[in-house]
């Protein structure tokens, strides 16, 4: 073979080098019928731009290639193992759990669903291109040649950009933004891109929160609630209503609640609209919906509008990213009047219970100086993992037999889970008797942020949160209502019950909550409120409403699985 063919022959090598990286990920969705044929395309043409800099230096191209494989192997780890795990797509969604995770929380996440098999997967997957590096030379193109390829190279890779900018009438933003969209499918673009819009979403909260006192006020609000009163929102966490005995389960795991459940108003078929805690946030407490999920940028919040209406407004969290990290989260409880963090450890573990909120939200309840108080409570509820979320004397239900398709790994996680909802019964019941011990009119609404698969599909056996895989496990949660005893002499408590049957998205809550605080304004639309008389049954829309697939409406189209059944 002659030399110039030589040269052309190391290109080609070079290239299937630099596409490795992304085409066994992209091949496995293919496979697996994850996704289309497109992926691979895009991360192939994407892949040539690797050869750019292998050509203008070619003089080190062999070392340049060690570079690039490093940087892309490393960015296609996070992929490849969420599929190994999940069988699923690596989403935009995925990449913001990421950047909002710390060390610790992906150190539980590796312990939760580490398999043996990965690391010999691991291995495998990184010695073959080692070894395809190491047949790699250095090229040696003249110049000629390299003054057409450059260019071509450029082109293929970004021909999206090009197209659309250079030899089109598209905008320099929107053609960036096609071109992003487009080498999303290669690694390491899918972080780096995932990084950028990341921060993206953090800048558009950071001007949201700069210019939030700015936003108009809700027009014409009036408020006919008592003058002296107390209306709290609790917010758990990654909790199923359908593993509490409340809701039908048939394990006791929320005897608390129980006992007083005539005193409480339990709302059967409520679901969030999403399975990740911002993302339903940025819908629950605010005027964004699946259908217009950047609303939330736009127009004032539920924190807002208690503030307009005289309430002094609090914000008591155990969730650990909400410490002193710039995150997502954290914007929302920066537009409350009082902010408590309670779990500022470095690790999200067993050391901060949610029992640590009782005593400042008691503390808040029984100030008598303020008059009307709005306290957000947030709790770490269930969230994975399960056995760091409740004290040893909580543990209830280690060691029972769950049943023979689970193995032994899989009976302690769905064990500790019930324990979790079962210490999260305890927390939830003493939020509830501290407010029916006031003397003056105090309310409480608690719903979980969204729920969690933890093997309760006997035909799936997963664990987790996954929009791409969805199932009804993660969509339940519990809705509750209490109102003490000084509230239910100026509100209808048997009307309330009245309504339990509903279907309803927590997208939908900042109507159903000015509702229930006794708000009117001009913007408020009482069909959206579960409460209400006017409450007209809409569709229950999940998922990503940036994805090209269409939502999924529950009640057309709602899960059907075989819940496992536990043994005595």
């Amino acid at each position: 073979m002659d030399f110039k063919k030589n040269n052309i022959l190391m290109l080609f090598k070079y290239l299937l080098f630099f596409f490795y990286f992304s085409a066994v990920y992209q091949t496995l969705c293919f496979a697996f019928n994850v996704s289309g044929f497109i992926g691979l395309r895009e991360s192939f043409y994407a892949s040539f731009l690797w050869l750019v800099p292998v050509l203008l230096f070619q003089k080190y191209s062999k070392r340049l290639a060690l570079i690039i494989g490093v940087i892309s192997w490393i960015g296609s780890l996070p992929s490849l193992f969420y599929f190994f795990i999940y069988k699923q797509e690596f989403s935009q969604s995925v990449i913001y759990i990421i950047f909002e995770s710390n060390i610790v929380e992906s150190n539980e996440f590796l312990h939760t669903y580490f398999s043996w098999w990965m690391i010999p997967a691991f291995i495998v997957y990184s010695v073959i291109p080692y070894f395809f590096w190491k047949r790699l030379d250095n090229i040696n193109l003249v110049i000629s040649k390299k003054l057409i390829l450059v260019p071509l190279f450029l082109f293929i890779s970004t021909a999206s950009f090009a197209k659309g900018y250079i030899f089109g009438t598209s905008k320099f933003d929107s053609s960036v933004n096609r071109q992003m969209t487009r080498m999303q499918s290669a690694t390491p673009w899918n972080i780096v891109f995932g990084y950028i819009n990341y921060k993206k979403v953090l800048d558009d909260m950071e001007e949201l929160l700069a210019k939030n006192s700015t936003l108009p006020p809700v027009e014409n609000l009036k408020d006919s609630s008592s003058n002296v009163n107390t209306i709290v929102l609790v917010i758990g966490e990654s909790t199923n209503r359908n593993r509490m005995s409340l809701y039908g389960y048939e394990r006791d795991t929320t005897p608390r609640l129980n006992k007083m459940k005539d005193d409480l108003v339990v709302f059967k078929n409520v679901y969030s609209p999403r399975p990740y805690t911002i993302e339903v946030l940025q819908q629950a407490l605010t005027f964004a919906d699946e259908k217009h999920p950047n609303m939330y940028l736009k127009k004032v919040n539920l924190l807002n509008i208690m503030k307009q209406a005289g309430y002094e407004t609090y914000w008591i969290t155990n969730q650990q990213t909400q410490t002193k990290r710039n995150t997502m989260l954290t914007t929302f409880s920066k537009m409350v009047d009082h902010q408590v963090y309670l779990n500022n450890n470095r690790r999200q573990n067993s050391s901060s219970y949610d029992e640590v909120v009782l005593k400042p939200f008691n503390d808040v309840l029984n100030d008598k100086e303020v008059k009307k108080k709005f306290i957000v409570v947030h709790l770490l509820g269930t969230h994975s993992r399960y056995d760091y979320r409740y004290p040893e004397k909580f543990a209830k239900f280690s060691g029972l037999k769950v049943s023979d398709k689970l193995d032994e790994k899989k009976t302690e996680t769905y064990n500790n889970y019930d324990n979790a909802v079962y210490y999260n019964d305890y927390v939830v019941s003493n939020l509830i008797n501290d407010v029916k011990k006031l003397d003056t009119s105090a309310s409480l609404l608690y719903l979980s942020d969204h729920g969690e698969e933890v093997y309760d599909d006997v035909n799936k056996l997963k664990m987790g949160r996954n929009e791409y895989a969805p199932t009804d496990s993660m969509y339940t949660v519990p809705f509750i209502i209490y109102g003490n005893k000084k509230y239910r002499e100026t509100n209808d408590y048997n009307k309330m019950k009245a309504l339990t049957n509903r279907y309803f998205s927590s997208s939908d809550l900042i109507y159903t909550f000015s509702d229930f605080a006794k708000l009117r304004y001009d913007s408020l639309d009482l069909s959206r409120s579960i409460l209400s008389e006017d409450f007209v049954q809409r569709p229950i829309y999940i998922g990503d409403p940036e994805n090209k697939k269409p939502l999924r409406n529950l009640l057309k189209n709602p899960f059907v699985y075989e819940k496992i059944k536990l043994q005595s």
